[in-house]
């Protein structure tokens, strides 16, 4: 789709959703800029064959891999894993970022950095589809990695309590302590990551005015609830001061 002459990806709710998912999906990204994420731009569409008294949405979200007319080459994390014989895992990524980033201003070491307040939020939003091509690096003209805006970012409602992609020590655990083990492999010492914990701790438990003021009917707020304050996560939350 062609918007102010941009590329932009148009997703419809799926037969069977239990909420408005392309709305959930809009309120999850820019939740997640309010955590100092760099996200995809995206924006609502309301849909005009909705039916019943809660209606639906389309979600449009900017293509990163485009500009202007010209296409960036980029690649899934998958693909950057896989090719250089790493596990699965958000740390092992980081660490693709260490040796490949863009090593201009420290870029690399500031994606290493994101990618870490990245899976912890995830881990906060029950976001647990955070497979490996939910994960894109872009290249540069000095075949350079750089961190893809953050996209599908979502609650999947599941309450699996465990990601997609390995977190720690614990494997794929998708707790805070977890994701505390290997913040050295993030480029973070111990104090900088907890103070990034605290932070997105502080956004997410803020979830609820904020899909609120997105647009999100009670009834669904009420159905995401089930999962994002469920005491799994709301444990977490407070144990370092949130809500």
């Amino acid at each position: 789709m062609n918007l102010d002459g941009a590329a932009w990806v148009v997703k419809f709710p799926e037969r069977g959703d239990a909420v408005d998912s392309p709305l959930m999906e809009h309120a999850t990204l820019t939740l997640a800029a309010r955590a100092g994420i760099l996200v995809a731009h995206s924006q609502p569409l309301p849909l005009a064959t909705s039916t019943g008294p809660h209606p639906m949405h389309a979600v449009a979200v900017k293509r990163f891999d485009r500009v202007g007319m010209q296409r960036r080459h980029a690649i899934s994390a998958d693909v950057a894993l896989r090719a250089a014989g790493e596990p699965m895992a958000y740390p092992a990524l980081a660490q693709i970022l260490r040796r490949r980033g863009v090593v201009q201003q420290q870029t690399h070491t500031a994606h290493m950095h994101e990618l870490f307040r990245r899976m912890v939020f995830n881990i906060l939003t029950d976001n647990t589809d955070d497979h490996e091509k939910n994960h894109v690096l872009l290249m540069n003209d000095r075949n350079e990695y750089e961190l893809a805006p953050a996209f599908d970012m979502l609650p999947a409602l599941q309450s699996l309590g465990y990601q997609q992609l390995q977190v720690g020590t614990d494997m794929a655990d998708a707790t805070l302590a977890n994701a505390l083990t290997q913040a050295q492999l993030f480029g973070l010492k111990a104090a900088q990551a907890q103070a990034l914990v605290k932070e997105v701790v502080g956004v997410v438990s803020q979830w609820r005015p904020h899909f609120a003021h997105m647009g999100i009917t009670e009834r669904d707020l009420d159905t995401i609830a089930q999962h994002l304050d469920r005491p799994f996560l709301r444990s977490q939350r407070r144990e370092w001061g949130g809500g």
